[in-house]
């Protein structure tokens, strides 16, 4: 075996593959050698050699096809330089484990010999998904039969900062993802042929799972006229109305917040305080005296509560409880720091009272508090109601699975949620009437029931052969939400950027399936293992792969700015001779990702 090393120019071994074929698969007649051919080639098993191929065909027909090595083809792809277990070898470390170039460059020096630039990386990044979505379209027939019992279909769709993004089916009880596609917005038009084409080579599922949003219900319409349940997420339908009760007077108590410098000048205060604190001792601009930890830790609470993270919102209103815990100083600091008080504390606690008193001289408060106030109330009774705990929230304790680990206790509870749900509908369609006041809370959370209630239940299960229930759809789009959440995680490794808005627009869809390789049972259908995935990219059959839609890396309309590029151009040839020539070349960040 001989290995490629950096700096060194060794001479490297000259392989000769020759065409196993003795007869030709048309006719039967003799074959006979054709030409020789050479090409560079590298894998992990062997290292880098020259393959000499010698190529045979009919002796009779040379009309008949041309007949290569079989074992040449089972170690690199055609016309390629690299081997089909080095392509696996980096698209899992690339996907898997979310090494950046420079690191995958790094561990194929170190550990296997092998040096391959930046840009041999991306290629090799591109062939994997390539090859991996490939295998994926021709692994439907035992994909689909894998999933007897049907599946629920989870679709969600992402972007970052407005820019076009990604659109994902998802099978909602094995994590499977079923297709992906890149869209320019979210709209109708482009979502319903994703759906379309999972149906197509998956079936029909057994329910659909959703966001509210218009586009995401004009693309299940088809489903929904054959009868599949279209399902409201849960946690998207309470979140509307929270958002729709809280929006405006929360960005009024928020800009309030802002200008009375409250936060600012409590930070400041509990900074001196900590400066000039020796034990217990102070020594600053309150004097000199006896200060104890607890006024510290009174400031602190002010200032960040008990420490817990934050729900998202509307699930929590930060500024809210911020205002709240205000409120309550006075009464936390006679509990937190009882009489008799030393000089400092006095004089500290006095300039407290002194920052506080500020939001007295804020009028608009009077007016918002309240409504925050009456809003949380019945928010807070309608998450009672759908007893939607902070665990299913998509921030919440990923170990809350009682859909998956407790079947028959969440069918037993969804069904006295939905039993709890109608009545509170018609007794809040009530009380809106008798107060005939329709801009109230009350009045919003009926005008959602009215519209989404009918979506809301009727989630399916899946039985045993006998009748037992074994899976229950979930009631939430979290396997959605939190995919996203973690493809965005990883995204930000392999990258090392925090901000995303071009990257994930770059990215094809094709790399999003590679998550569907932590999962053994799809694994176990696509190649058996991991292990044997090069000898399954070897097997693809050319014809399926030539019909992989080719990786999309922008939403933009390419076809349109090289036009736009070549009218200019003919406009001032001599000033736009050096644009056109690099105006379209593939950004860094693009190569990066890829």
């Amino acid at each position: 075996m001989v290995r490629a090393t950096a700096g060194t120019r060794e001479p490297i071994p000259c392989i000769d593959f020759i065409a196993e074929a003795e007869h030709c698969p048309v006719c039967g007649e003799a074959v006979q050698a054709q030409k020789s051919k050479r090409r560079r080639v590298v894998t992990l098993a062997a290292g880098a050699f020259v393959a000499r191929e010698v190529r045979k065909r009919c002796a009779s027909d040379r009309t008949h096809p041309v007949l290569v090595s079989e074992k040449l083809s089972g170690l690199a792809p055609p016309r390629q330089g690299y081997g089909y277990d080095l392509i696996v070898q980096v698209g899992l470390a690339r996907y898997l484990r979310n090494l950046q170039r420079e690191e995958i460059r790094t561990e194929l020096l170190a550990e296997q010999g092998i040096v391959v630039s930046d840009g041999s990386i991306s290629n090799l990044c591109d062939r994997f998904l390539r090859l991996l979505d490939g295998l994926h379209r021709q692994r439907v027939p035992a994909l689909r039969a894998a999933m007897k019992g049907g599946y629920p279909l989870h679709i969600d769709a992402t972007s970052e900062h407005g820019k076009g993004g990604l659109f994902l089916c998802l099978d909602g009880w094995r994590g499977w993802v079923l297709q992906a596609v890149k869209i320019a917005s979210e709209n109708t038009d482009e979502l319903r042929p994703c759906i379309d084409e999972t149906i197509h080579r998956f079936g029909d599922p057994i329910a659909v799972v959703r966001d509210l949003s218009a586009a995401e219900a004009g693309a299940v319409e088809g489903l929904r006229k054959k009868g599949i349940p279209d399902l409201v997420c849960h946690y998207h339908f309470a979140g509307a109305i929270g958002k729709k009760l809280f929006d405006d007077p929360y960005a009024v108590l928020r800009n309030l917040l802002r200008q009375s410098k409250v936060r600012t000048q409590l930070r400041d205060l509990l900074r001196e305080l900590r400066q000039h604190t020796t034990a217990e001792v102070y020594e600053g601009k309150y004097g000199q005296g006896r200060l104890r930890e607890d006024l510290l830790a009174l400031l602190y609470w002010l200032l960040e509560g008990e420490g817990r993270k934050d729900l998202p919102y509307p699930f929590s209103l930060p500024h809210l409880d911020f205002y709240r815990r205000c409120r309550e100083a006075t009464l936390r600091a006679e509990r937190w720091l009882p009489v008799p008080r030393s000089h400092v504390e006095r004089r500290a606690l006095k300039q407290l009272a002194k920052v506080l008193a500020q939001f007295d001289e804020l009028p608009r408060l009077a007016w918002v508090i309240p409504k925050l106030e009456s809003g949380w109330q019945a928010f807070s009774e309608l998450r009672d109601i759908l007893r939607l705990t902070d665990a299913e929230l998509p921030r919440g304790d990923l170990r809350y699975l009682s859909t998956r680990e407790f079947p028959e206790l969440e069918m037993a509870r969804l069904r006295e949620i939905e039993k709890t749900t109608k009545a509170y509908h018609q007794q809040i369609r009530k009380r809106v009437t008798d107060s005939h006041c329709s801009s109230s809370a009350a009045a919003v959370i009926l005008k959602y029931l009215d519209r989404y209630g009918a979506h809301l239940f009727g989630h399916p299960a899946r039985h045993d052969d006998e009748g037992r229930i074994i899976a229950v759809v979930e009631r939430t789009n979290n396997v959605a939400e939190h995919f996203f959440g973690a493809d965005k995680q990883k995204l930000r490794r392999r990258l090392g950027r925090a901000n995303l808005g071009r990257d994930l627009e770059d990215q094809p869809p094709q790399a999003v399936l590679a998550s569907n390789l932590l999962h053994s049972d799809y694994v176990r259908v696509l190649c058996g293992s991991l292990e044997h995935l090069p000898a399954a990219f070897a097997e693809l059959d050319q014809e399926t792969l030539a019909d992989v839609s080719p990786l999309q890396r922008s939403n933009r309309d390419t076809r349109l700015l090289k036009r736009i590029g070549a009218l200019i151009a003919d406009e001032h040839p001599a000033q736009y001779n050096g644009i056109i020539n690099c105006q379209f070349r593939q950004p860094d960040a693009v190569v990066t990702e890829s």
